[in-house]
């Protein structure tokens, strides 16, 4: 035994085990294959190429708008892959396009900003030089340490924007009651779209230099480059002449979101010609005052999304007649067709509805929407006989709205027995898709229209609520004696 010890022995005194090694090297070199070859047949995934695997993975990463929704990104790609297996990690971890989209959402005071940093930044350097889209949300205003919320919110700002060379899709939303500020940044020539939402008043507007691709942005106070705009949705704080600056401003705009606070007249300076804005299509206002003053200063000829939602609890000091009158006055100033018209909580009644409909603009129609917080006799006989095509041709009737292909009614339905459930029968062999219903109460014989209809293929979706009458009050509603009452 000692001899044959002896014999393995190197000149340099150490035991040689190369034979021994091989042997084992060998045995480990099978035993890989022979799992390799069991991985294969029973998971296919592990016969396809890794540049097959990658297209994959790329595919299972959540739109950029799922993104800038994300509440748990840890649970969807690219993190759920990473924690499949080691070999999908290795995969996932050398893939750029995985990491060129990052949501984050602060909620815990306590979290450490360094440490929160630096994932941040070894998140962001898997992504290469891929254009990078991001959304920061961050409501600290109910934290107990400020100095604490205003560090974390102003440290991933900071980070942030050390990468605005390389901004594609932007959405940054933290609410606070005390100051966060911007960070200086030069040109962002990949930068497609900004939101930004604040509760700040005294913000500073960011200062972009150069944004060639922007065409969408959503903030406060945009200090953005206007002509090349094409989508705007501003928040709240928002003046009618304000409003008014970017309609005149921004040539090439085609949506324009906006939530007015602020529609005073006197503070809206006559105008000897209202602004006009030739590339305007969608135009959706949220009014939580009266929106006369900017609907009698615009004219829109190429409106063909046209959406007005007032606030209910403010109606009782809004004058409905004028908003009815401007927006009358918008369409028949414009010369618009429009395709889609939504009004919620106007306070038209009967009348004013049907005036509205008449109008030439309302006659390419193929999308209504009206709706109300409490039930309103808006859609009476008289809207609804309008409504129905008596000759069965629309060709030779002059039916209101002959393309109408999507009805929305909400709490605004007011009609005697059969007479709607006549109509939706009558709509429903020619244009009319979809309808949704939600009503106070529905009869029979309608109901036993519209599953009838829905037979015939109509898309119908109602549901029969109920409400107080002690809810709602008709003095909050102006009211038209030029039409005899019919509920």
């Amino acid at each position: 035994m000692l001899n044959n010890a002896s014999s393995s022995l190197s000149s340099s005194g150490y035991y040689d085990a190369r034979p021994d090694c091989t042997a084992k090297k060998g045995s480990e070199k099978r035993a890989k294959t022979k799992r390799q070859s069991f991985k294969k047949g029973y998971f296919p995934l592990h016969r396809l190429p890794r540049e097959i695997i990658a297209e994959i993975f790329v595919l299972c990463v959540p739109g950029i708008e799922e993104v800038f929704k994300s509440i748990r990104p840890k649970h969807a790609a690219p993190l759920l892959l990473c924690n499949v297996s080691s070999s999908w990690r290795s995969i996932a971890l050398s893939i750029p396009r995985l990491w060129n989209e990052l949501s984050i959402r602060i909620e815990n005071q306590w979290l450490n900003i360094d440490l929160s940093i630096a994932m941040v930044e070894c998140w962001i350097a898997r992504s290469g030089e891929l254009p990078l889209s991001f959304r920061f949300f961050a409501h600290p205003w109910s934290w107990d340490d400020k100095r604490q919320a205003t560090a974390m919110v102003q440290a991933h700002l900071n980070t942030f924007f050390c990468y605005a060379s390389r901004w594609e899709y932007v959405h940054i939303d933290f609410m606070t009651t005390y100051a966060i500020s911007f960070p200086d940044f030069g040109p962002t020539p990949l930068l497609r779209k900004f939101l930004c939402s604040t509760s700040w008043r005294n913000w500073d507007p960011c200062p972009f230099t150069s944004c060639p691709l922007l065409s969408a942005s959503i903030a406060s106070n945009p200090d953005i480059p206007g002509h090349r705009l094409t989508h705007i949705t501003m928040g709240t704080n928002t003046s009618t002449q304000q409003a008014l600056d970017i309609l005149r401003t921004c040539k090439m705009l085609v949506e324009f979101n906006v939530e007015i606070d602020n529609d005073s007249l006197d503070q809206v300076k006559p105008l000897q010609k209202p602004v006009e804005n030739q590339t305007l299509r969608s135009f959706q206002i949220w009014a939580y005052t009266t929106c006369s003053g900017l609907l009698q200063s615009l004219t829109l000829p190429a409106l063909t999304d046209f959406s007005l939602v007032t606030d209910f609890e403010s109606l009782s000091s809004i004058s409905t007649r004028s908003v009815h009158t401007q927006l009358l006055r918008l369409f028949t100033r414009s010369r618009c067709k429009l395709e889609k018209l939504k009004l919620e909580n106007c306070g038209f009644n009967d009348a004013d509805i049907l005036k509205c409909l008449k109008h030439d603009s309302c006659s390419l129609l193929t999308v209504l929407e009206i709706s109300n917080d409490f039930n309103r006799p808006i859609f009476t006989d008289r809207v609804i006989l309008a409504l129905t095509n008596k000759d069965d041709l629309l060709e030779a009737n002059n039916v209101l709205l002959p393309n109408l292909s999507r009805l929305s009614l909400e709490m605004c339905l007011s009609a005697s027995a059969g007479v709607l459930g006549d109509m939706v029968l009558n709509r429903c062999l020619y244009q009319l898709k979809t309808l949704t219903l939600l009503v106070r109460s529905l009869d029979g014989t309608d109901i036993e229209c519209l599953e009838k209809a829905k037979k015939m293929g109509l898309d119908v979706h109602f549901h029969v609520t109920t409400i107080s009458d002690s809810e709602f009050t008709d003095d909050l509603y102006d009211t038209d004696d030029s039409y005899p009452s019919t509920t």
